[in-house]
This record gives C-alpha cells, structure tokens and sequence, in this order.
C-alpha cells in the first residue's frame, strides 16, 4: 500500500514513523505548503526532496498512491480528503473529522459518491483500558449498564495563543471527540439526546469555554454524564479519563487507567476485582493497521465516516445545547 502524507507539523511527524514501521505499507509522497515545516521534515525525516510538494494536486499527479494520511488542521480537512477522493484515494484521517457539522457531513458524502474508504483516527478506544471494557460490558459482568459519567480534569492547553486558547468550546471540539467516541465504543449504543452546561473559572486561561456538563441519553435510555474542567491545577485526570458504569450487579471503573469490577449487593460481603488489560498495539499503530486491512479485505474500516459522525454528533449537540439552553435531539442534526 503506497500512501501520502499530508501536513508535515508535530503530529505528522509520529504518523511518518508508524507509517514506516507497519508492514506493507510505503511511504512515497509527503505534502507541506510551509517551507520551514518542508525543511525541518527533510532533514529530521530524511525524506528526499523528489518526494516533497507543495500542494495536494501537485502530489496527486507526481505520484501513485493508494491512500492519503492526512494530518492537517480540522478547517482544511474537507478540501484535502475531497481531492483525495476524487483522485481516487483512500484516506486515513486526524481527529476531528470537520470543525463544522455541514463539512462533515459534505466530506462523509464524498467518500462514498467515490467509493473511496474513510477512517478517521480515533486512536483512545484502540487503546488497553477501553479495548478490556468492550468485552466485559458485552458480557454482562455488572449487567447492563444503566447509568455512566466520565470525569476529566486537566491543565489543559496552557500555550498561550494557540487555537486551543483562543476557539470556542475547545475542550468539546478537540477533546470532547476522544471521549464521545470511546464512550459509544465501550457502551455499543448510539447517542439520543444531549444536554450541556459550559463555563470557565475565574483563573482559566481559555477564550472559549473549557469546563463543562454535559449529559448524554444513549440508545434504550441509558444515561451518561460527561464532566470535565480544562482549567484544573489539582489533581490531574488520565487522557482516557475516569469512567464509572453501574448495573444491577456493580460497577466497572476506570481508575488511573487500571479497570475494576465491584459488586457491594445487600447482605452480601463486598467484591473487588481488578481486570488484566488486554495486550494491543499503541494506538496510531492500531489505526493505520485497521485502515489497511480494512482496504486489503474491501470492507469499512472502524471509525469510518458515516461512523464517525454519531461521535461528531455528540460535540455538535452539546454546542448547540449550551449556545441554547435546550437539549438537543441528535435526529436534529441529521435531518
């Protein structure tokens, strides 16, 4: 599979390396439009001048490619995986899928007219502590799960002047993805309806609101509360966050990244179990091992687009439940 990397910043610089150590898989087109980003990646990458350019279409007509990785800012994804599309790539994403909900949509729509693969990276829930809840939510160990929250706290995005200060609803727009979408991973149900209340604390660093509540009602009535401060100096939550899911017979955890199961029924003493985590890959490595397998077998990738957008749903919803004070029906947004 020979792909094409697009955006050459920080974070492409991890995706160039899993590209290179993943089997089948060859590297032979690499795309930046800033020449200080271009010279950094030739030299630190070791990438030969004949296989960098400067824009998209220059790319997509020098070489042939299988599939694009495409690691550009949210705003320019539409353009860059349309092109891609079109030129009859497959493409393998950076969260989030748009920074708006029509471009999303638009992009999604694309992929499909071309009959071109769409996986977004949703890295966290191919991770060990998500991947080892799946199955035990499946299985009924605390039977099924009625009622959730999700809890995290962090000093979060404390460079000044970047577009994590400065956008609006920054912790739901760029971390909020990670956590909707593990949460519809674990819990195998789809969003319903979203309520959120967002807000800053008087010593907060962002513009836009980075604290907030936010309650999701889930497929069957199921009911979980997101909360989240992107302003704590206290105690520091795990990236995956600390995920509490009850039924009738206990709780599973998420405890500094360990799992646990516990049961405390009435007359009956106490149990407490820690769950082993299952052994994976990391998680930019799972991605792009789910990508080209999904391609190597013609079938839809995890993550895919149309996929996707129940996560994307959940961000756009709970904006535009805070923007309005309402809940917001997730059958809204699709109509």
């Amino acid at each position: 599979m020979r792909g094409i990397v697009i955006g050459l910043g920080a974070r492409a610089r991890s995706w160039v390396h899993v590209c290179r150590r993943t089997p089948g898989v060859e590297l032979v087109g690499y795309v930046e439009p800033m020449e200080e980003n271009r010279d950094a990646a030739k030299s630190q990458l070791e990438i030969p001048e004949s296989q960098l350019f400067r824009t998209v279409a220059e790319a997509l007509t020098s070489v042939k490619a299988d599939f694009s990785v495409d690691v550009t800012p949210p705003a320019a994804h539409e353009a860059v995986a349309t092109a891609c599309f079109e030129a009859g790539l497959h493409v393998i994403q950076e969260k989030p899928l748009s920074d708006t909900w029509e471009a999303a949509l638009r992009t999604v729509a694309a992929s499909e007219r071309c009959g071109r693969r769409y996986m977004i990276s949703q890295n966290y829930r191919f991770g060990a502590v998500p991947r080892s809840t799946r199955p035990l939510v499946v299985d009924g160990r605390i039977g099924p799960v009625e009622q959730g929250s999700m809890g995290f706290y962090k000093a979060w995005a404390t460079r000044p002047g970047t577009h994590y200060t400065t956008m609006s609803y920054p912790l739901i727009k760029d971390m909020g993805i990670h956590h909707f979408d593990l949460l519809r991973y674990v819990l195998g149900k789809e969003p319903v309806e979203v309520r959120a209340t967002t807000w800053n604390p008087s010593w907060g660093w962002h513009a836009g609101d980075a604290s907030h509540v936010i309650e999701i009602t889930f497929e069957g009535g199921l009911k979980v509360v997101h909360h989240a401060f992107g302003s704590s100096v206290g105690k520091q939550s795990p990236w995956n966050g600390d995920l509490r899911l009850e039924g009738a017979l206990g709780s599973l955890t998420w405890e500094e990244d360990h799992i646990f199961l516990t049961g405390t029924l009435t007359g009956e003493a106490p149990t407490r179990e820690e769950v082993e985590l299952l052994e994976v890959p990391p998680g930019q490595d799972a991605c792009l091992q789910e990508f080209v397998a999904a391609l190597r077998e013609g079938r839809e990738p995890e993550c895919g687009g149309r996929d996707n957008l129940q996560s994307m749903a959940i961000v756009f919803a709970a904006v535009k439940s805070a923007e309005e004070g309402r809940a917001v029906r997730i059958e809204e947004l699709f109509r």
